[in-house]
């Protein structure tokens, strides 16, 4: 995991103040290690509003720094980018897969991904989601 004062450099590199909220966000983000939910983001950092935990993570999608995956369910999930992400645009050319036994959300490296071709269209990236049961839940059956 990475520490605070990575997340200050990052946050610098990309021309935005390191304050706590960001910090703060960026750490949970990376501790919960898949694609985290709204509702546990804002569970967890409780001393942030949700005015400000709002702005940040937009902040933080802006720069490049996480991404937001949408699902059904009415919940958002956020996850960090990789470093091929900027403030100018996300590549995110990965399958995010949703578990229906345990409801969670992992970004997943998948080959054969790296480009797709949709005749007369330009693609500038794209997202897949997959839906079924984890690896660990397979393991609980």
């Amino acid at each position: 995991m990475k520490d605070a004062q990575h997340w200050s450099e990052a946050l610098r590199t990309r021309n935005l103040k390191a304050t706590n909220s960001r910090v703060e966000v960026l750490n949970e983000i990376e501790g919960y290690g898949k694609a985290m939910p709204y509702s546990q983001i804002q569970h967890q950092l409780q001393s942030i509003d949700r005015v400000t935990l709002y702005r940040t993570l937009n902040a933080l999608i802006e720069s490049g720094l996480i991404h937001k995956v949408s699902v059904e369910d009415n919940e958002t999930f956020y996850a960090i980018c990789s470093q091929k992400c900027t403030t100018k645009e996300h590549h995110h050319q990965h399958v995010h897969f949703r578990c229906t036994q345990c409801k969670e959300v992992t970004c997943v490296q998948a080959s054969g991904l790296e480009t797709l071709s949709l005749p007369g269209y330009q693609v500038a990236s794209f997202e897949i989601q997959a839906v079924g049961v984890c690896s660990s839940c397979v393991v609980l059956r």
